[in-house]
Protein backbone atom coordinates (compact mmCIF):
# COMPACT_ATOMS: atom_id res chain seq x y z
CA UNK A 1 0.00 0.00 0.00
CA UNK A 2 2.53 2.46 0.62
CA UNK A 3 4.54 1.55 -2.45
CA UNK A 4 1.14 2.64 -4.43
CA UNK A 5 0.48 5.79 -1.97
CA UNK A 6 3.59 7.34 -3.10
CA UNK A 7 3.60 6.08 -6.90
CA UNK A 8 0.01 8.19 -7.04
CA UNK A 9 1.07 11.05 -4.79
CA UNK A 10 3.79 11.07 -7.26
CA UNK A 11 1.51 10.98 -9.72
CA UNK A 12 -0.59 14.27 -8.51
CA UNK A 13 2.66 16.16 -7.84
CA UNK A 14 3.54 15.51 -11.22
CA UNK A 15 -0.46 16.61 -13.14
CA UNK A 16 0.12 19.78 -10.50
CA UNK A 17 3.40 20.87 -11.75
CA UNK A 18 2.81 20.28 -15.40
CA UNK A 19 -0.02 22.35 -14.59
CA UNK A 20 2.00 25.21 -12.96
CA UNK A 21 4.07 25.05 -15.82
CA UNK A 22 1.46 25.16 -18.56
CA UNK A 23 -0.13 28.27 -16.58
CA UNK A 24 2.77 29.60 -16.46
CA UNK A 25 3.26 29.73 -20.45
CA UNK A 26 -0.01 30.95 -21.03
CA UNK A 27 0.46 34.45 -19.04
CA UNK A 28 3.84 34.83 -20.78
CA UNK A 29 3.46 34.36 -24.60
CA UNK A 30 4.65 36.55 -26.63
CA UNK A 31 3.03 39.54 -28.63
CA UNK A 32 3.86 41.90 -32.00
CA UNK A 33 4.16 45.65 -33.21
CA UNK A 34 3.02 46.12 -36.62
CA UNK A 35 2.75 49.23 -37.71
CA UNK A 36 3.42 52.28 -40.56
CA UNK A 37 5.91 55.22 -40.52
CA UNK A 38 4.30 58.52 -41.85
CA UNK A 39 5.52 61.75 -43.74
CA UNK A 40 4.28 64.40 -41.70
CA UNK A 41 4.00 66.61 -44.90
CA UNK A 42 2.31 64.24 -47.10
CA UNK A 43 0.55 61.40 -44.37
CA UNK A 44 2.40 59.07 -47.02
CA UNK A 45 4.32 55.80 -45.64
CA UNK A 46 8.04 56.45 -45.64
CA UNK A 47 9.83 53.07 -47.26
CA UNK A 48 13.31 51.80 -45.58
CA UNK A 49 12.76 53.64 -42.56
CA UNK A 50 14.06 51.78 -39.64
CA UNK A 51 12.00 50.57 -36.52
CA UNK A 52 14.19 49.60 -33.01
CA UNK A 53 12.34 48.54 -30.21
CA UNK A 54 14.44 49.42 -26.23
CA UNK A 55 15.20 47.69 -23.96
CA UNK A 56 15.23 44.27 -26.27
CA UNK A 57 16.72 46.21 -29.60
CA UNK A 58 14.91 44.69 -31.97
CA UNK A 59 15.16 46.55 -35.65
CA UNK A 60 12.97 46.00 -38.64
CA UNK A 61 12.51 48.28 -41.95
CA UNK A 62 9.50 49.45 -43.24
CA UNK A 63 8.51 47.85 -46.70
CA UNK A 64 7.22 50.44 -49.59
CA UNK A 65 4.15 51.51 -47.89
CA UNK A 66 5.83 52.33 -44.77
CA UNK A 67 4.83 49.33 -43.09
CA UNK A 68 6.77 47.28 -40.52
CA UNK A 69 6.20 44.40 -38.38
CA UNK A 70 7.99 43.18 -35.01
CA UNK A 71 7.34 39.83 -34.02
CA UNK A 72 8.01 37.55 -30.77
CA UNK A 73 8.33 40.26 -28.54
CA UNK A 74 7.85 39.61 -24.46
CA UNK A 75 5.18 41.46 -22.82
CA UNK A 76 5.62 44.62 -21.36
CA UNK A 77 6.22 48.59 -22.07
CA UNK A 78 8.78 49.25 -25.01
CA UNK A 79 10.04 52.74 -26.63
CA UNK A 80 9.75 52.27 -29.93
CA UNK A 81 12.18 54.64 -32.38
CA UNK A 82 12.12 55.34 -36.08
CA UNK A 83 15.05 56.69 -38.26
CA UNK A 84 14.61 57.22 -41.72
CA UNK A 85 17.04 59.21 -44.24
CA UNK A 86 16.26 63.10 -44.72
CA UNK A 87 14.19 62.70 -41.49
CA UNK A 88 13.79 63.37 -38.07
CA UNK A 89 13.82 60.60 -35.67
CA UNK A 90 10.69 60.04 -33.71
CA UNK A 91 10.16 57.51 -30.28
CA UNK A 92 6.98 56.47 -28.88
CA UNK A 93 6.02 54.31 -26.16
CA UNK A 94 4.18 50.92 -26.56
CA UNK A 95 3.05 48.75 -24.35
CA UNK A 96 3.01 44.69 -25.32
CA UNK A 97 0.26 42.56 -23.76
CA UNK A 98 0.40 38.42 -23.24
CA UNK A 99 -0.09 37.12 -26.97
CA UNK A 100 -1.12 39.99 -28.51
CA UNK A 101 -0.79 42.48 -31.46
CA UNK A 102 0.05 46.41 -30.41
CA UNK A 103 -0.93 48.47 -33.20
CA UNK A 104 1.19 52.15 -33.69
CA UNK A 105 2.14 54.95 -36.20
CA UNK A 106 5.28 56.85 -36.34
CA UNK A 107 5.12 59.98 -37.92
CA UNK A 108 8.62 61.54 -39.02
CA UNK A 109 9.28 65.05 -40.12
CA UNK A 110 11.46 65.51 -42.55
CA UNK A 111 14.49 67.46 -42.59
CA UNK A 112 14.20 68.72 -46.84
CA UNK A 113 15.20 65.65 -48.10
CA UNK A 114 17.71 66.00 -51.06
CA UNK A 115 17.24 67.94 -54.45
CA UNK A 116 19.51 66.04 -56.73
CA UNK A 117 17.42 62.79 -55.66
CA UNK A 118 14.03 64.42 -54.97
CA UNK A 119 13.32 67.79 -56.10
CA UNK A 120 15.07 68.15 -59.36
CA UNK A 121 13.80 64.96 -61.21
CA UNK A 122 10.10 66.58 -60.35
CA UNK A 123 10.98 69.60 -61.78
CA UNK A 124 12.13 68.66 -64.97
CA UNK A 125 9.65 65.65 -65.63
CA UNK A 126 6.74 67.95 -65.37
CA UNK A 127 8.24 71.41 -65.77
CA UNK A 128 11.42 71.86 -67.84
CA UNK A 129 11.88 68.78 -70.30
CA UNK A 130 8.22 68.78 -71.15
CA UNK A 131 6.97 72.07 -69.53
CA UNK A 132 7.50 75.84 -70.39
CA UNK A 133 10.37 76.44 -67.55
CA UNK A 134 13.55 75.32 -69.59
CA UNK A 135 16.51 77.02 -71.16
CA UNK A 136 15.08 77.90 -74.46
CA UNK A 137 11.11 78.57 -72.70
CA UNK A 138 11.93 80.09 -69.36
CA UNK A 139 8.30 81.35 -68.94
CA UNK A 140 7.91 84.12 -67.13
CA UNK A 141 11.99 84.58 -66.95
CA UNK A 142 11.90 80.96 -64.62
CA UNK A 143 14.35 78.00 -65.83
CA UNK A 144 13.58 75.15 -63.43
CA UNK A 145 16.16 72.74 -65.02
CA UNK A 146 18.59 73.45 -62.21
CA UNK A 147 19.41 74.32 -58.45
CA UNK A 148 20.96 78.02 -59.64
CA UNK A 149 18.08 78.84 -62.00
CA UNK A 150 15.85 77.59 -59.47
CA UNK A 151 16.38 80.19 -57.29
CA UNK A 152 17.19 83.17 -59.36
CA UNK A 153 13.62 82.57 -59.85
CA UNK A 154 11.54 84.43 -62.20
CA UNK A 155 11.60 88.34 -63.69
CA UNK A 156 8.93 88.86 -60.80
CA UNK A 157 11.47 87.50 -58.05
CA UNK A 158 12.36 85.09 -55.90
CA UNK A 159 9.65 81.73 -56.29
CA UNK A 160 11.60 79.78 -53.37
CA UNK A 161 12.04 81.00 -49.35
CA UNK A 162 14.15 78.77 -47.74
CA UNK A 163 12.52 77.52 -44.10
CA UNK A 164 9.19 78.82 -45.49
CA UNK A 165 7.50 76.78 -47.90
CA UNK A 166 3.85 77.85 -47.28
CA UNK A 167 4.25 81.47 -48.95
CA UNK A 168 7.03 80.11 -51.53
CA UNK A 169 5.40 80.90 -55.26
CA UNK A 170 6.21 77.57 -55.84
CA UNK A 171 4.34 75.92 -53.49
CA UNK A 172 1.49 78.30 -54.04
CA UNK A 173 1.35 77.69 -57.86
CA UNK A 174 1.96 73.89 -57.21
CA UNK A 175 -1.30 73.58 -55.01
CA UNK A 176 -3.45 75.69 -57.05
CA UNK A 177 -3.43 78.47 -54.52
CA UNK A 178 -2.20 80.99 -56.92
CA UNK A 179 -2.91 80.79 -60.55
CA UNK A 180 -2.04 80.03 -63.19
CA UNK A 181 -1.66 76.57 -61.63
CA UNK A 182 2.08 74.75 -62.16
CA UNK A 183 2.16 72.67 -64.32
CA UNK A 184 0.43 74.94 -66.62
CA UNK A 185 -2.23 72.83 -68.57
CA UNK A 186 -1.31 69.40 -67.63
CA UNK A 187 -2.26 67.34 -64.67
CA UNK A 188 -1.39 68.57 -61.62
CA UNK A 189 1.47 67.18 -59.50
CA UNK A 190 0.75 64.06 -57.14
CA UNK A 191 0.45 65.23 -53.26
CA UNK A 192 3.55 63.02 -52.94
CA UNK A 193 5.51 65.12 -54.99
CA UNK A 194 3.88 68.52 -53.71
CA UNK A 195 5.10 67.34 -50.29
CA UNK A 196 8.48 66.41 -51.11
CA UNK A 197 9.00 70.16 -52.42
CA UNK A 198 7.41 71.63 -49.70
CA UNK A 199 9.45 69.61 -46.86
CA UNK A 200 12.76 70.48 -49.15
CA UNK A 201 11.97 74.10 -48.80
CA UNK A 202 11.12 73.55 -45.18
CA UNK A 203 14.05 72.17 -44.78
CA UNK A 204 15.99 75.04 -46.11
CA UNK A 205 15.70 74.68 -49.65
CA UNK A 206 19.07 72.99 -49.63
CA UNK A 207 21.38 72.33 -52.71
CA UNK A 208 22.07 69.17 -51.76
Amino acid sequence: MSSRFRFFAGTVLLLILISAVGCGTRTSLRGSIVGIVIDSQTGIGVAGASVLTSPSTTTALTDINGNFTIPDVQPGVYTVTSNATDYNSNSITVTIDSGLTATTNITLVSMGGSFARNILPILLVNCSIVGCHDDSTAGAGLRLNSYTNLMKGSKYGAVVYPYDGQTSKLVKRIKGIETPRMPKNRPALSTSDQGLIANWINGGARNN
